[in-house]
């Protein structure tokens, strides 16, 4: 059956999107009319079509359906109903594009339902999400922003660097063994968000409050950083005798050629390395226990315990942030919340116990702090009040 091809400035487009609509509602959609919806909401993005769905909502009286009966009937129905074999064949491009239907989907269904008297409370300006920026610290101790009027500084004192641009900044490839290695130090702010390529051509994007440490050319031996934080790696493949190497807080990753996230923040009690593509060896230093992991898996280092266990992950949702989404999938309240108090760049402070909450749902980066957690209070797992650059957490 062929697949319809619509655009929603004609007329006829919103009656074939609340059929569409209805028929996913009703769980009798076909999955090449699943395809065209999600499709229809991948292409559309203005504000007519936001408009378009809280009509269709707001009359149809599914209104009372709650926020976690949405997310749930809208993750299944893009994600897991599909047969294994099928999502991997469509590859992160679907998962991705469903996530962006999942994510304006709950927004509109939220903003529907959530009774203007139950908003977040705000008693402070409006506070925005982070940005592209980072602080460039040098062998001999000197810093600089890599933003504004210093960014032609950063190029001029540093034969090292290729470029500064667009929150990138781009190492020379070295291949004069005699040059002499300067050992640089790249740390991102809460708020901030930053990629390097780093002299072998290996990318690094690396999220908030986080730092990585790297020569400015890597030995014959191994190409090896220290991460702070959070980071996604596209490492360049080179031969076995030149590994790539990433150490965080007691824990070793050596690999090839391949794409991963580590992370490794310092108020955590796990590091955990998510493997995309390729193959990585990870290393508990403080035991020597050492696990390999095949893409779609995980390694969790238990700081605490001394112990490194590996399990299968839904790894895209680990490198999110990278593509600019919030992704919680029955996380720990207190894991989701320092994820937004890293980007946001704010305090969190819980009033009462909420040792066993856990929230979920998909939500942009890109969003003001308020209309976050608006849509995060709409599931009723908690509430939220902010004040100056505190976020209260309430029963």
């Amino acid at each position: 059956m062929p697949v319809w091809k619509v655009t929603i400035s004609k007329k006829m487009d919103k009656q074939r999107l609340k059929y569409l609509f209805g028929r996913f509602m009703d769980k009798t959609i076909l999955p090449e009319e699943q395809d065209e919806l999600l499709q229809v909401i991948d292409d559309n993005h203005e504000e007519n079509f936001s408009d378009i769905l809280y009509d269709i909502i707001d009359s149809s009286g599914n209104e009372k359906v709650s926020l976690e009966e949405w997310t749930d009937i809208l993750s299944k129905s893009f994600l897991a109903d599909r047969p294994a074999k099928t999502v991997r064949s469509l590859g992160f491009a679907y998962r991705w594009a469903a996530a962006a239907a999942i994510l304006l989907l709950v927004g509109v269904v939220s903003y529907v339902s959530l009774d203007k008297n139950k908003k977040v409370e705000q008693v402070a300006s409006v506070i925005a999400p982070g940005t592209d920026k980072a602080v460039l610290f040098l062998e001999d101790g000197s810093s600089i922003k890599l933003d504004g009027v210093e960014l032609e500084k950063a190029i001029a004192f540093n034969p090292d660097i290729q470029s500064v641009s667009n929150g990138e900044i781009v190492y020379n490839k070295v291949e004069d063994e005699e040059t002499k290695v300067h050992i640089n130090t790249l740390r991102i702010p809460k708020g901030g968000q930053f990629r390097v390529v780093l002299p072998d051509a290996t990318v690094a994007w690396l999220n908030s409050d986080s730092e990585l440490k790297f020569p400015s050319a890597f030995d014959q031996n191994s190409r090896e950083v220290e991460l702070k934080g959070e980071a996604y790696f596209e490492v360049t493949s080179y031969d076995k005798k030149w590994p790539f190497i990433v150490k965080s807080s007691g824990q070793k990753v050596e690999v090839l050629g391949t794409k991963f996230n580590v992370s490794a923040y310092q108020e955590d009690s796990f590091i955990k390395t998510s493997l995309l593509e390729g193959k990585v060896k990870v290393t508990n230093e403080g035991s020597s226990q050492t696990v390999i992991l095949k893409p779609g898996q995980e390694a969790a280092l238990n700081i605490n315990a001394n112990r490194l266990t590996t399990y299968p992950s839904e790894v895209e949702e680990s490198i999110a942030w990278k593509e600019g989404l919030f992704v919680f999938n029955n996380e720990d309240i207190h894991v989701a919340m320092g994820k937004i108090a890293r980007w946001y760049d704010v305090e969190v402070v819980y009033k009462g116990d909420f040792k066993a909450k856990a929230l979920w749902g998909t939500a942009s980066r890109s969003d003001k702090l308020e209309s976050l957690l608006n849509t995060l209070q709409a599931t009723r797992v908690a509430k939220f009040k902010i004040e100056g650059r505190r976020i209260l957490v309430m029963h």
